[in-house]
This record gives structure tokens, sequence and C-alpha cells, in this order.
């Protein structure tokens, strides 16, 4: 049982220290009180608004706003909060800020909202990432620029507020947090996607109202497209070209020559799956179902699926077939098609049910006895990962309660064994202590993901060699000093890897580590970035006087085989590289200064 908290936690040690405006508190039920107290009385100040429901009544007295709202920065919390205040704030005590409340977020950085809202002014003051247990609560709150306009909500109406994008803006060695309305091509698309009961006029939806404000905020927009500060997964193709996934459907492409080249396809969401075959066709595809597909030669073609399917995994066939693995709240769906006349004809593979009693649709009749029954109650799809090792295709999936908070409840997950061409799944894995397994360079390396009682919170990698055995990699290293007596004072010193380690060679491997110490509280504080290498596979590791060219770009991209790439992935979209394992670094891409 895994515990998803723990993997954000990760997630912001990982990233810029110093700059990550993301706040996990973890406390004393007494400590804890207090701040829930505290929240509480703030939220006393404002009107709070929950999202609206198929079965509860519309209030015939109130409008409508709805908007959709993209977190592009490098930790992916959901904003679940709008907060919007009205013209005439200020003329009374008993006039208080409207706070929407959204239902239920996925942790794809996106967020709908659709509230009933009394007619009037307003402008937005805020957006804000609050989720809490009986342990701890996360809090993250941005405020608004009056640059963002103004809005006018009517009785029985719709006011469709479009999407608005957060981005941090790196500034030194501190954020400028933007919040930008992202420009839309489809009015009314959040309300008809996500919230179909609702009965409106598609004629008569109300919109921001007009300022002089609009080409500076479409400039802004195009900045931060050509500025991705993280990517949420990297891919090698046949051509040994390097593929960087963004936020608003953006990625970076890293030649095999060493350049740089920026493309985009036609949606603000967030790309998670990419796949080229070797003729050269290409396939992206991310949230809400986006999906897009060109020829070698051609232009972009949006194949899109239906928004509440998110793509996990793509494969692209030399024969022009695309494999999806998506997933939905309850399912997992596998499909095969191909493009024709720009249409592409799904056929389904496969599915997952994660309802009660209930499974994989297809399973292997001769294996069939070695399945087990899948007896547990509604779970949500969390997300699922396919990986091979020693021989075998493997498919996790995981699922997490359908009443418990998305950040909190633990995510408990299945493994199966399947056949890669037919989808048919062999056989449940109950020995498999790895989470995943993952390229690092001339190696693959498993990771077992840190329980919830876990000291650290930090995975362990083993690495597997071509028999699948698995050996740990160590995680000190043995420092000794110089003493008045004739014996030198040794210590092993622990540390935590700051990236998966690239190996150059089955046993030659260098790797950007955080040594910590304790504070007065008793946590560990990381006060030192340095570079390690290894000559025997990681059982013990060798210290350099190298660092990495910042202490927050530490990211190792393991697909490059020649020299050391690292990007600032969380930071910013800068990456380095070093042709002397991290003795001087060549700075191979940078923001732009906007």
């Amino acid at each position: 049982m895994q515990y998803n908290w723990q993997a954000l936690v990760q997630i912001m040690e990982n990233n810029m220290s110093g700059m990550n405006p993301l706040r996990y508190v973890k406390s004393c039920p007494l400590l804890l009180a207090v701040c829930l107290l505290f929240l509480q009385g703030c939220a006393g100040q404002v009107n709070m608004l929950p999202t609206l429901k198929e079965d509860v009544p519309i209030s015939e007295q109130d409008g409508i706003v709805v908007a959709r709202i993209i977190n592009a920065s490098g930790v992916a919390l959901p904003f679940n909060q709008l907060t919007i205040n009205p013209e005439n704030l200020n003329e009374s005590k008993s006039i208080k800020p409207e706070r929407l409340l959204a239902d239920r977020p996925k942790l794809n950085g996106t967020t709908v909202f659709a509230s009933s809202v009394k007619p009037g002014n307003y402008s937005i003051s805020s957006i804000r990432a609050f989720y809490s247990n009986g342990n701890g609560w996360y809090s993250r709150f941005v405020s608004a620029d009056e640059k963002l306009g103004t809005f006018s909500v009517t009785q029985g109406e719709v006011t469709d507020l479009g999407t608005l994008i957060y981005y941090p803006k790196p500034q030194g060695d501190r954020y400028l947090d933007l919040l930008i309305r992202a420009p839309e091509s489809k009015e009314g698309e959040v309300i008809a996607k996500h919230f179909p009961f609702i009965k409106y006029d598609p004629q008569s939806i109300n919109g921001w109202h007009i300022d002089e404000n609009d080409e500076e905020r479409e400039s802004a927009y195009i900045s931060i497209a050509q500025n991705p500060l993280t990517y949420s997964e990297e891919y090698i193709s046949p051509d040994n070209s390097i593929y960087f996934l963004g936020k608003v459907g953006v990625f970076m492409k890293r030649t095999p020559d060493g350049g740089w080249e920026l493309d985009a396809v036609d949606t603000n969401h967030e790309l998670t799956a990419i796949a080229q075959n070797n003729h050269g066709d290409l396939v992206v595809g991310g949230s809400e179902g986006a999906l897009f597909w060109r020829s070698a030669k051609g232009d972009w073609l949006d194949i899109s699926l239906e928004h509440n399917t998110h793509i996990e995994n793509l494969r692209l066939l030399d024969t022009g077939e695309i494999e999806l693995l998506v997933t939905r709240d309850f399912e997992v769906n596998i499909y095969r098609g191909v493009v024709a006349n720009s249409q592409v004809k799904w056929k389904l593979l496969n599915q997952y049910s994660s309802r009660s009693g209930q499974g994989w649709k297809h399973i292997a009749e001769v294996k069939i006895g070695e399945m087990k029954a899948h007896t547990k109650s509604d779970q949500h799809i969390y997300n699922t990962t396919i990986f091979e090792f020693n021989g075998q295709n493997y498919i996790t999936v995981r699922e997490q309660s359908t009443y418990g908070s998305i950040i909190f409840s633990p995510i408990n997950s299945e493994i199966f064994i399947y056949d890669p061409e037919s989808w048919m799944i062999e056989k449940t894995v109950d020995d498999f202590d790895l989470n995943a397994i993952v390229d690092a360079g001339a190696v693959q390396l498993g990771v077992e993901e840190a329980g919830f009682w876990s000291w650290t919170g930090k995975p362990t990698y083993y690495k597997i060699d071509k028999n699948g055995n698995q050996d740990k990699i160590t995680t000190y290293i043995k420092e000794c000093k110089e003493s008045k007596s004739s014996r030198n004072r040794c210590i092993n010193r622990n540390f935590t890897f700051r990236s998966v380690p690239w190996f150059s060679t089955d046993n030659e491997a260098v790797a950007v580590v955080g040594f910590s110490q304790s504070n007065f509280s008793g946590r560990n504080r990381e006060t030192e970035t340095r570079i390690l290498t290894t000559t025997d596979g990681g059982k013990s590791w060798i210290s350099t006087d190298n660092k990495p060219p910042t202490d927050y770009c530490t990211s190792i991209v393991p697909l490059v085989a020649d020299r050391l790439l690292v990007s600032c992935d969380g930071a910013n979209g800068d990456f380095y590289e070093s042709t002397d394992l991290g003795a001087s670094w060549n700075q191979v891409r940078q923001q732009d200064n906007f």
C-alpha cells in the first residue's frame, strides 16, 4: 500500500528547495487543530460555493460561472478553489468574496469549476490548492493580477471564463506567479463536456469584459508556451531523437546532433505520451483525450478521444497502426486503430474495470487458473504503467478509493503479465516487489517506492543484470578524516539521489546526490549537492569535486549515451551538458527572459 502524499513530498524535495511554492504541513494533533481553526476562520470570510451537481436544483435567482484552471508548474497539485470578488466588495462588511469549490479533481494539473453565483460584476481574486486530512494539509495560494480582467454574472445565464493557466516564472532564486487567460477557440467547451446536465442557451454565453489588455495577455500566453518549466515524459525515437513532453500542448525535441526544436499541438492540456515509427510518423497524446497524429511529411491531425479519457501510453507501428492505453474513472482501455481519411476507427483490444467483482475482460485461457479474483469495491483508476523485465511484459494498475482524498488516500497496485501483440492478460503477479522499471543508460533499474513509514520518503534503486538479478544500489559513501591518533576516523555518510543515476556501462555510473543533516527539529535538511561516481554498479560510490550546474538543475537525462545531460526540470526549462562528468558544464538550452 502506497500513500500518494509521500510521492508529492518527494517531488517537492527533488525540485528547487528554495523556490517551490507548495507547502506541506505534517504536525501533531494540537498544532493541526490550531491550523484548521485558522483556516475555518478564513473560510468564514468568504461564501463557499460547491460544484453544481446533476441531482441538486440550480437557483433560478443566480447565474452560473464556469472555468478551467491548468497548472503549468512543476508540481501537479490541482488548484481546487477559485475566489472571485464582487465589484462592491468594500461597500459593506456583509458583502463577501465568492469561493468556487471544485469537485474531486484528477492529478493531471487541470481543474474545472461550475457554481451558482449571485448576479453582479466580478474580478478573480485568487486561486488555491487546499487538501487536508487528520495528519496534515497542503496549501498553495496564488493571487490574480488586476490585468486579468473583469466579468459579469447575469441571472439565469452562464458566464464562461474559459481556461486560466498558472505559471510560476523564474526570477533569480524566486518565482513570479503568473495567472493568465488562454486564448479560447471553443466557447462553452467546459460546460458542454464536464457539465452537460446544465441547461443554457449556447447563443447567450457571457464572458470577460472587453478591455485594452488582450494583446499583452496573448503575448504572455505565447511566452509561457515557448518556455516550459517541467516535462512529464522523456522518449527516445527510432532515429535517436529525444522528446520531452510538457504542459499546454508543448514538447521539446533534441535531435541526434544535439540541436533543440520546439513543437506544439492544438491543446492547452498536459502531454503524457508520444511514439514514432521507423517511417517518421508521430503521435502524441495527453489529458482530456488530447491525441494528435502527423505523417512524416504532413501536418498535425486532431484525432482526440472523449474528454473523460487520459492517454497513458502510445505505440506507433510501422504498419501505421496506433496502439493506445487510456484510462477513465473506473476503466483501463487498450485500443488499436489506423488513420484513414482523417479518421480513426478504434478496436477495443482489452479492458480492465475497477468496478466490484470485475477486472480484465480478456484473459488467456491457458493461464486462467493463475488469475486471482477481483473482489475489491469500486475504485478510481489512479494511473497505469507498462514495462519489460526479464523477457516478460508487465502492466501495473493503480487504484484509489472513490471516497477518499486524491492526495491522502492510499493507492493499491496490481501487476499483470500480458502479451504485447494481443494485449491478452496471462497472469497476476503477487510477488513483484518493484514499483517500476526505468532506463538508466546502459542498464535498467528497478524502483521500490518508499512506504508510508519510510524515514526518508525516497525510493530504493536496484540494478538489474541480463539474467534479471537485482543488486541494491547503496546510498552512502565512506568518508575518512585524519585524527590525532594514528588511525583515521571513517564514517558512512548518507545521501539521496536527486535523479536516476546514469550508467555509461554495466558497472560505471554517475549520480547527482544530496547530502543532508538533521536540524534542531530532528528533520533532515539537504546541505550539499554533489556528483558521485561508481565502478562496481553502485555497490560503493566515490566522491568527486564536481557539482551540477546549479543546485536545482539535477535531473539526469539517461537517454543520452555520449555525455551527461541534465535538465532543470520543475525549476525552469534550461538544459546543461558535460563531457567530463560534471567538471565543466555547457548550457545548451536557455529559457527566454520574457
